[in-house]
This record gives C-alpha cells, structure tokens and sequence, in this order.
C-alpha cells in the first residue's frame, strides 16, 4: 500500500480552514461533521457553577442541538402515539424559547432506543431544514429563523425497521439527503435551499439492513469538496454536492448496519458497521488520485457501532459502544492507546481546543487529552433525574451545549 503524508496533511489543513470560518455550529456534529469544534474556554473540570442555564423542552427527542448566531435550534417528539413534532428555537443565551413550530405526521414502529425526533437539523443564515420520516415517506421542510415555514415536499419512500436518524446536510450551496431503505427505493438527492426543488437523485440499492448514518464532507486538494456516505449495500460513497456525481465508490462487503458516520482525516477514510451492542466491521480506504485503495485493518475489538470516530492532528479516536476509546494513527493504522473511559455511549465524541468531549447514556460528561497518550481531564456527572443523552453536544461560542432525551444543558467557562 502506498501513503501520502503530505496530502493527508492538506486535507487536514482545508478542513481546518472551513473550521475557522465561523463559529456556528450548523449540523450534526458541527462543521462538515468533523465533530471539531475552535471555541475557547470551555472549562476541563466541570462543575454545577459552570451550568449557565437548563431548560425543560416540549418533548423529547435524540437530535442534536445546532446554532446559528444566538439561536439554538433543535427537534421534539410528544413520544408513543402522539403524532405531533416540533421544530424548536432557543436563546442560545438563556435558553427561553423563541418559537415552536409543531406538525403533526402518523406514528410508525421504530426501534425501542430509537425517537420520532433522531434527525439533526442544519441551518444556514436564511432557514433551518429537517427531515423526519414516516409511513407515508421522507418529508423535507424548510422555516425560516422566524418559525415561518417555508416550504416543504415529500421526497421518496421510506421503510426501515429500527426508524431513522440520518440527518440532512448543507454543502456547496445544496441541500443534500440520503435515505436508504430496507424496502422500496433508496435514493441521495439535491434540493435547492431555497425553493426545495429536486436539482439531482442518485438511486441506491435497498437492502435488508438499510443505513442510518449522516454523510461527511470531505476537502479535497482543488478546493472542492465531496461528501461521503457510509451504507451496508454500497460501502463508502463519495458524491460531488453540487453535481450528484459519485466519485468514488469503495464496497468492502458488509453484512451489518451502517449508524456512525464516516471518519475522515486528510486522504484517509475510516467506517464501520455493526448491530446489537457494537461494532462488528469496518473498512479503512486511502484516497490516492481520486481513488480509493485499501489502507490498514482496525480489527474487531474496540469497533463502534453507533458513535461516530473523531480525527483530530494525524490520530483517529474510536469510541466502541460500551465506552471503550481507542486511539489509532491515521495514516497506518497503528494503535497507540486504548482505555475504557467512560460508560455506554449513544453520543459521538467531539473535540473542542484539542480536548475530547464525550457523554454516556446515563448522564456522565468525560475530558480527555486529544493526543497520542491516555490523558484524562475531568468529568461531570449530569443531575439525579435526567432521562439520559443519546445526543451528541454542540460546542460553540465558548458554551457546550448537551441535550437529555427532555432537556438541555448549557456549559460554559464564564460566570
């Protein structure tokens, strides 16, 4: 196998080119997913005095908070039966709510971990977009930060056994969509932001384990970029956002589903598979002149199965579904520390000024180091009487936001 440090270096450096932009965190796990967060101050060891505020939502849910200027914005359920979702907005600066928009939609059988409420918004300076699915497909709608409604349409089928949670994403001024099913069509499309009208559809095959990861954006050494999608039927995917057009393609076989999305670091591009209690398969590609070539094996142990991976200066953190984290160098694979640190986690590790963030089901918030040892920072156990987080944590403006299945937290530094 051949490696190219330097161009692993320039992507690192393109996306911390887009990371620097601005502070908004605008999708699921912030800027193109990289789950990299440039905000400053955020304290290590936290403490209740360091809760700037909580608040009770109008419902529940999974989705992860996003934020633009001093805006939180995110997504409810009433839960069970109830029909109704919301799409919520939040002072970012003391959490009042700014305007809830409810929709009603039929009720469908889902996963008992899952919530009619998974999807993670993404919102630019004009609106915020969601999708949710049910039985009578995958809806798309755009409001604007007034909670006006823009538009909204149905895209295409929708049928999978444990629900949904992919999220949508902005890249290269489209609105982009994957929904792979487990009968019926499975589908990527295009929309335009602005008016929802379908620009492109690239069809997907159907399988029987579906996918439910959200796509990654990729830099690539012309300036563009791709995005990259992880599913059991097709391996890892790479498409041009403003074309359609795949790139690349790279099925290593797998036989399990898709949850965590794609890790990315410079031309390296790790994804795994899994079911039950972790991760059971992954595959690791090294994109050399477009292409992808087989890189290094990660094996079984540690593999995650729903949290997403984390790069971070040339190393690849793993944290595996029963709270194990494993550190890898990106560019052969080698394992440099792996540690038990924390409990069962549903939420993906972020990191923010070179320090990994990451909660566990149960309500426990762990600091580590981002670097080639084992270096733990602090933690912070979440009050009695939480209902747990499955969702990851946003991290912007020197504030960490952290949503429970019925609340959200903001932590900050500053008094």
């Amino acid at each position: 196998m051949r490696f190219r440090p330097s161009l692993l270096a320039l992507g690192a450096a393109l996306i911390f080119v887009t990371l620097a932009d601005g502070q908004e965190w605008t999708r699921f796990r912030g800027p193109g997913g990289s789950g990299l967060s440039n905000a400053k101050n955020l304290p290590v060891e936290i403490t209740d005095a360091n809760i700037k505020w909580r608040v009770d939502l109008p419902g529940n849910g999974h989705s992860s908070p996003v934020l633009w200027g001093d805006t939180v914005f995110l997504t409810t359920s009433g839960g069970g039966k109830s029909g109704r979702r919301s799409v919520v907005a939040l002072s970012a600066e003391n959490g009042a709510e700014k305007w809830r928009s409810e929709y009603r939609f039929t009720p469908y059988r889902q996963h008992r971990f899952n919530d009619f409420a998974s999807s993670t918004p993404c919102v630019d300076a004009q609106r915020v977009y969601v999708t949710w699915t049910s039985p009578e497909g995958v809806e798309v709608l755009a409001i604007d930060h007034a909670g006006k409604r823009v538009w909204s349409k149905t895209v295409g089928e929708f049928s999978a056994v444990h629900g949904s949670s992919a999220s949508p994403v902005l890249a290269s001024g489209m609105l982009v969509i994957g929904s792979h099913s487990e009968k019926g069509e499975s589908f990527i499309i295009g929309l335009d932001p602005k008016t929802g009208k379908e620009k492109w559809r690239v069809k997907r095959t159907t399988g029987s384990t579906g996918a439910y990861s959200t796509p990654t954006l990729r830099a690539i050494s012309s300036g563009a970029a791709e995005l990259v999608f992880s599913s059991t039927a097709h391996g890892l995917t790479a498409i041009d956002p403003a074309t359609g057009k795949i790139r690349w393609e790279h099925d290593p076989g797998f036989s399990k589903r898709c949850v965590g999305s794609p890790v990315i670091s410079g031309d390296i591009v790790f994804t795994a598979a899994g079911s039950g209690g972790g991760g059971k398969e992954s595959t690791v590609v090294q994109i050399i002149d477009g292409k992808p070539q087989p890189a290094w094996k990660a094996g079984k142990k540690g593999l995650p199965y729903v949290p997403t991976g984390i790069a971070f200066e040339g190393s690849i953190f793993l944290l595996s579904d029963g709270g194990v984290m494993s550190c890898r160098r990106a560019v052969d694979g080698e394992l440099l520390w792996q540690k038990r640190v924390i409990g069962a986690p549903y939420a993906s590790p972020i990191i923010v000024d070179g320090r990994i963030y990451c909660c566990s089901k149960e309500g426990k918030l762990v600091v580590l180091e981002a670097g080639d040892k084992y270096l733990p920072l602090g933690s912070y156990q979440f009050p009695d009487g939480i209902d747990g987080i499955y969702a990851t944590p946003a991290a912007t403006n020197g504030r960490l936001y952290v949503r429970t299945f019925s609340q959200l937290f903001c932590i900050s530094g500053r008094p």
